[in-house]
């Protein structure tokens, strides 16, 4: 087993089933021996599906890898040091003006995309204002900070952000910004629609990987683009399959069997304590910047009383949740992830309190009343079916009964889409989104960024909007994170959620697999260029 629990310190702007897995045992090798590749694709198995692969629209975990894979963005992620920080990929260098609100990127001139077009100034404006224009995904991160007629074309090589304010998260947003072959779009771009429903099935990248199929329920097919710019090594995998499969036992048989390769990290803690056994496989455990919680709807009765959520928040079993079920995880401390550079340790913080919980619901307006309240998990899951149980359990002991949804992911996405749809109560892991404490406060507490499985709180506060607003214009560090702190002192005594935990992060591979790194931003760790035979 290999255990890698590095501190993960973050900086800011400037800084389904065995048949259709592969049929018989005999067509699941492992690793062909005296070689340094497989004798088929090297499988990865993640467990929901892909909704989109528009970098305009995606947002969820296997949303971000398969863009991960198939696009490259300006800004990576310092995989090579186990790092989080943001530094150059498609940029070459950049500048940032005194005042905060310039940024000119200097591209690299040796790229080009799958369709042979060379990477230029024209498709980083295309992709940024093709996002703002789209309004989907992680275009919040740039909406009400940078106008599309601001983003110039300086030369082939060189571009121009202009920012409406200083933008604290600014270049580690770019993480976020995949870039599209903007000639092939306007190719196949149908009225005004920036080429959407051609990327409904296809793709129009420059990453390491071409897409080669797409069975959206089943899986995504992976095959190397040979002209990459960064190089093929002999060793590294050509050809990948990114099966989907909710089933466990199928999960883990796949694994152990050596028909996967590398398997996810949803799996119940159990199943990888079973791997940590066996020789052929290594389990890596990291601190993660991820935050499970049960986002309370803050606009449907009866969560819509304060009370109401601070007596669930005290009635909760934080211990069993984090040992029982999580396994050796951290009790979150707020919003933010303990990793995370601008967190506060000082926010209203709830142990379990079943004496107080029944004086917070004794003090809310549906005191007399027969209180229920719906919770929705993805029911395929063992390990949400388990947190199912655990929050029937406490709130009954204070009278409240949890009628249990099952649902699926693509069921959950939509239910956040509105608050009408969304439950009083939703299970919800959030991984860091990019490498700032904005990515925790404005990007699930700010109105601007409402309707996704992030906001499933539908939290309203003009104060904190205030804050928030101010914290991202700040350029000075000491006094930014000051704001972002205050802000999740003002959001937590609120109770907008259960704040869970900080969870270990578990991954299982085969022992021949080679340079797997976690640095705990959202689907990066997936990155199949990465990853190679020993």
């Amino acid at each position: 087993m290999k255990k890698n629990f590095k501190a993960l310190m973050l900086c800011f702007a400037a800084t389904a089933l065995l048949a259709a897995c592969g049929g018989s045992k005999d067509s699941g090798t492992e690793a062909s021996q005296g070689t340094n590749t497989l004798d088929r694709p090297f499988v990865y198995v993640a467990q929901q599906v892909v909704g989109s692969i528009d970098p305009a629209k995606v947002i969820d975990e296997t949303e971000i890898i398969a863009a991960v894979n198939l696009y490259d963005p300006l800004f990576y992620p310092d995989t090579a040091n186990g790092k989080m920080d943001p530094v150059p990929h498609l940029a070459s260098e950049y500048e940032v003006s005194e005042d905060g609100l310039v940024y000119t990127v200097k591209l690299r001139d040796d790229v080009t995309f799958h369709s042979g077009n060379p990477f230029t100034a024209d498709d980083v404006v295309y992709t940024m204002q093709r996002m703002l224009a789209v309004g989907q995904g992680n275009s919040w991160l740039w909406n009400n900070v940078l106008d599309a007629e601001n983003v110039k074309k300086i030369d082939d090589y060189t571009v121009e952000f202009t920012l409406n304010n200083a933008y604290a998260p600014f270049i580690s947003s770019m993480t976020q910004l995949f870039i599209v072959d903007s000639k092939l779009l306007e190719e196949n771009t149908t009225g005004d629609d920036y080429g959407q429903a051609y990327l409904e099935n296809n793709e129009a990248g420059s990453g390491p990987y071409t897409l080669a199929k797409w069975d959206r329920e089943s899986q995504i097919d992976y095959k190397a683009y040979e002209d990459y710019w960064k190089g093929w090594k002999d060793n590294q995998f050509k050809d990948v399959q990114m099966k989907i499969i909710t089933e466990e036992a199928t999960v883990k048989t796949l694994l152990v069997s050596g028909q996967a390769d590398m398997v996810h990290q949803w799996l119940n803690v159990s199943a990888y304590k079973e791997f940590e056994n066996n020789d052929k496989l290594v389990v890596q455990k990291d601190p993660s910047a991820k935050l499970q919680h049960i986002p309370m709807n803050m606009q449907k009765a009866p969560t819509d009383d304060e009370n109401v959520r601070k007596a669930i928040a005290a009635a909760f079993d934080y211990d069993s949740a984090n040992k029982d079920i999580l396994g050796d995880s951290t009790q979150a401390v707020g919003p933010v992830p303990i990793v995370v550079t601008g967190n506060n340790p000082d926010v209203t913080v709830f142990k379990q309190d079943l004496e107080q919980a029944k004086e917070y619901l004794a003090a809310s307006k549906y005191a007399g009343q027969d209180i229920s309240v719906d919770f929705m998990i993805m029911g395929e899951n063992p390990e949400q079916r388990q947190f199912g149980q655990l929050v029937s359990d406490n709130l009954s002991k204070i009278g409240i009964k949890v009628n249990i949804v099952n649902a699926t992911w693509p069921q959950i996405t939509e239910a956040a889409t509105s608050a009408e749809k969304t439950p009083n109560l939703t299970l919800i892991s959030d991984s860091l989104k990019y490498p700032h404490v904005d990515s925790h406060t404005y990007g699930i507490y700010h109105p601007s960024t409402q309707g996704s499985f992030r906001t499933m709180s539908w939290y309203d506060d003009e104060e904190t909007t205030n804050i928030l607003d101010e914290a991202r214009k700040e350029i000075d560090v000491d006094e930014q994170l000051e704001l972002y702190k205050k802000a999740q002192e003002i959001i937590t005594a609120k109770a907008p959620s259960i704040y869970v935990a900080n969870p270990t992060h578990n991954i299982a591979y085969a022992n021949y697999v080679d340079g797997y790194t976690f640095v705990g931003l959202m689907g990066y760790d997936i990155a199949f260029y990465n990853l190679s035979m020993k």
